[in-house]
């Protein structure tokens, strides 16, 4: 679709024999060293995609003041500056959680997995967002190719190109629904470790009160901290403080909000993979607010006083996207969707498939695909 430059392949591996002068870290420990390399692509993906954001920022905003509609240019319309200032505001974000990401691996002595999958999620999902809303802007100019465009005398803007090329990001190096799955364990391994034999139906009577003395010295501080407020006011942020203080009691509250899903549904949790990414959606909101506040206390110290306003702006809108995922926590329709889902995959609604024109028999062609080329009848070509 994209990436042009970029060659697949399939490997095999037959056969294959590695000296053992040549295995890496030591035997069984490959996975954690490859998982360990992927920090670098998952730094790299932010950044680059916090780049093309500011690519497509800079387009949005040329058109908006040159494309004239209705009287006036397309940026004076509410429908089209709702998507500029968002834009500007979400990209401001993306180059803080990516700045602040690399700055904690180039510090050294963090275990920065957590951090670098946050931002690989966010920032990719979030730059598609700013791509798509650049091509709504540029309209058929956007979905034109910029050799289409040049050949007809007007500035070759490779928006249709740069849609092609981003997609993928959010599928490479980890898909974001691997990052949230990633994420998620992360956050609820602890407590499972802890008090997985309280809440496991197969656990006996002396196994859960031995777990449950285990834990109770944890729980004892930790359940009541994530009620009480704390000290901490973040005057120094000025009237960034405000959103400091929110993500503060909202990272309190995610904190109970997953202990109690473990106690609500027990070893099942880990199958409820719409409540886990729904939480896995409030924290990646509350990193983007903390990375945005200090990103313009930084920049408002060298002078950038105006980086404020954009912060402020992301924060007010990840407020209420924060707030809308907790009133949806466990998801009343979530039941629904995947019962429907189950019927589609049983093959009950394949009647809705019907009715296209020449629509294609996948089956026949993934069987087709199969096949081994050499006991065909004739050539791939003329089939």
């Amino acid at each position: 679709m994209g990436l042009k430059a970029l060659e697949n392949g399939l490997i095999r591996f037959t056969n294959v024999k590695v000296p053992r002068e040549n295995i890496l870290w030591g035997e069984g420990k490959g996975l954690k060293l490859a998982l360990t390399t992927l920090n670098t692509g998952r730094l790299t993906l932010p950044a680059s995609a916090a780049g093309g954001s500011k690519a497509m920022l800079n387009v949005s905003r040329w058109w908006s003041n040159e494309r004239v509609q209705w009287g006036a240019p397309i940026g004076k319309h509410e429908a089209v500056a709702q998507k500029v200032g968002m834009m500007a505001a979400n990209t401001f974000a993306m180059e803080a959680i990516s700045g602040l990401t690399v700055g904690l691996a180039e510090h050294g002595g963090y275990d920065i997995r957590l951090e670098a999958a946050i931002a690989k999620m966010y920032n990719t999902e979030h730059g598609w967002r700013i791509v798509d809303d650049t091509l709504q802007i540029r309209g058929g100019r956007g979905y034109e190719t910029a050799d289409s465009l040049r050949a007809r005398g007007e500035p070759a803007i490779p928006i249709e190109r740069a849609m092609r090329d981003f997609r993928i990001n959010l599928i490479f190096e980890g898909s974001s629904e691997i990052m949230r799955l990633f994420i998620a364990r992360e956050a609820v391994d602890h407590h499972f470790k802890l008090a997985f034999p309280i809440v496991a139906p197969e656990s006996s009577f002396g196994q859960r009160v031995r777990a449950a003395a285990k834990s109770a010295p944890f729980y004892a501080t930790w359940y009541p901290s994530r009620w009480l407020p704390r000290a901490t006011t973040y005057g120094e942020f000025g009237s960034l403080a405000k959103h400091l203080r929110f993500a503060e009691r909202r990272a309190r509250k995610l904190g109970r909000s997953l202990f109690h899903a473990m106690v609500r549904f027990g070893p099942r949790l880990e199958r409820k993979q719409m409540v886990l990414f729904r939480a896995v959606d409030i924290g990646a909101e509350l990193f983007a607010i903390a990375a945005a506040c200090v990103r313009a206390q930084m920049l408002a110290k060298k002078g950038n006083s105006k980086a404020v306003a954009l912060a402020d702006l992301f924060c007010r809108e990840a407020r209420v996207r924060v707030d809308a995922l907790f009133d949806r926590f466990y998801g009343s329709n979530d039941q629904a969707i995947y019962r429907v889902a189950q019927q589609v995959l049983r093959g009950e609604h394949a009647w809705l498939e019907q009715g296209i024109v020449g629509m294609m028999d996948i089956e026949a062609e993934a069987e087709l695909a199969t096949e081994d080329p050499a006991e065909k009848d004739e050539p791939a070509v003329a089939r």
